[in-house]
């Protein structure tokens, strides 16, 4: 369906899966005609599935990993327990998927070519099941052609990281725009900041002219962004 498309896997990750791997890595002399290809289009389906549940796998254990780690089980309060004189009933309604939270922010690292690196952030699973770092065969660049021939086209899984400090901040923004961070996913933000813009303390405002001043908003995502990169340009200054 169209509305999936998004969600595709690139050509080039495509083309390494199962019976495709096959063909496209047959000897030279190995005849290879587009009937060939048939029963490969019979368990696209499948390797897309396949594809997509390995993917998903990976990034729910690295937030399971960074949960783990910062909340270990032994303390984490039972159903029906006692907790600040409130009490933790079960509940019919199932609890939103960890990996659909607003909180559960990942790095991945974007080589676009062997001069050029950006660190970018996905905000849950929807981010990340659309994201591809790498280009496509045949998709266009806005890079120069000089740099076009130092592009990486390596195969692999997307190489993606737990952030702990993006979390934190993006629990802070979410209680902000008035929502409960152990519980809002990010469509929850999304639909709840739609109208909302964040500004930043630190950021100062910049004179537009001789007689007004303007200071930026930012949406929540390219708020905690900007958050992110202000605490690493001031660890490069006490590093420094």
């Amino acid at each position: 369906m169209p509305s999936q498309w998004k969600y595709l896997p690139r050509t080039l990750d495509i083309c390494a899966m199962g019976h495709f791997a096959a063909l496209v890595d047959a000897e030279a002399d190995v005849a290879v005609t587009a009937m060939d290809f048939e029963d490969a289009f019979r368990q696209l389906p499948e390797l897309l599935s396949a594809h997509s549940d390995a993917c998903k796998l990976r990034a729910r254990h690295l937030l399971n990993v960074a949960t783990s780690w910062n909340h270990p089980a032994s303390s984490a309060p039972k159903s029906g327990e006692i907790v600040k004189g409130e009490t933790l009933s079960s509940s019919t309604s199932s609890p939103p998927d960890p990996l659909d939270l607003a909180t559960a922010t990942f790095t991945y690292q974007e080589v676009t070519c062997t001069i050029s690196r950006r660190r970018s952030y996905l905000f849950g699973w929807d981010d990340i099941a659309q994201h591809h770092c790498k280009l496509d065969f045949g998709s266009r660049s806005s890079y120069p052609d000089w740099i076009e021939k130092h592009v990486d086209y390596e195969l692999g899984p997307l190489k993606i990281a737990f952030n702990g400090h993006a979390r934190l901040i993006a629990a802070t923004v979410v209680r902000a725009a008035g929502l409960d961070d152990k519980v809002a996913t990010v469509s929850d933000m999304d639909t709840k900041s739609k109208d909302m813009h964040f500004g930043c303390s630190v950021c100062p405002p910049l004179k537009r002219n001789a007689t007004s001043w303007v200071k930026g908003g930012y949406k929540w995502r390219e708020f905690v962004c900007s958050c992110l990169l202000l605490l690493f340009f001031r660890q490069q200054w006490d590093f420094g």
